[in-house]
């Protein structure tokens, strides 16, 4: 699968090329069971950039690097493959590859990602909401982050809380440090902080 990363402003920035599984193929009961993987309601999220807004507090993002190849199958789950194209040579006389981990486009690998996440966060001290489990909180910060797959979204009172947990994060997940928030989900963010002000606009989607 190639796929264009573009910026704000429809630039293009990335060109990605990912080796995907034939998820289609998949049989229910023998290949997978459970599939949902939670996100975060993009009503959260507006939430929590109005109160981050209207508190002062500050907002960075993050991007997981390659999420789902971090997450692990369950006990008893095996999952074979057909050599991908083109690298026939590499595996010469191999009929088939037994995965070690969930790559894209199996159907449970969105799943067994958000679960390792989620264990990640509990290690971190974090708990998750009730109210939406793509968003997790940590009281002792005070500390928010609300998830999108591989995307997250932090919002904390100081930038020093907000390294603190990126540097933990670190320890279990590569991560790009994309800075302040400023875009997210096809969506621009411009923020006037010493006017208390945060303003989303979809002009590169439109």
């Amino acid at each position: 699968v190639f796929k264009i990363k573009r910026d704000a402003a429809g630039k293009a920035i990335r060109y990605k090329a990912r080796l995907v599984a034939q998820g289609f193929s998949q049989v229910f009961g023998i290949d997978y069971l459970d599939t949902y993987a939670p996100t975060a309601k993009l009503a959260t999220t507006r939430v929590l950039l109005a109160w981050a807004a209207n508190r002062d507090w500050e907002l960075h993002q993050i991007d997981v690097k390659a999420a789902y190849l971090n997450g692990d199958f369950q006990h008893g789950e095996t999952i074979w493959m057909k050599p991908p194209p083109g690298f026939s040579a590499s595996f010469k006389g191999v009929r088939a590859l037994r995965l070690q981990r969930p790559i894209y486009g199996l159907k449970q690998a969105g799943r067994r990602w958000y679960e390792k996440f989620k264990s990640i966060f509990e290690k971190l001290g974090f708990v998750v909401s009730t109210a939406d489990p793509g968003a997790f909180y940590k009281k002792s910060g005070p500390i928010i982050v609300v998830i999108h797959v591989d995307d997250c979204t932090i919002a904390a009172p100081t930038s020093a809380l907000i390294h603190e947990f990126k540097h933990g994060l670190t320890r279990f997940v590569e991560i790009s440090d994309l800075g302040e928030l400023h875009w997210l989900l096809g969506i621009e963010i411009r923020r006037i902080q010493d006017e208390h002000t945060l303003s989303l606009s979809q002009a590169a989607y439109i």
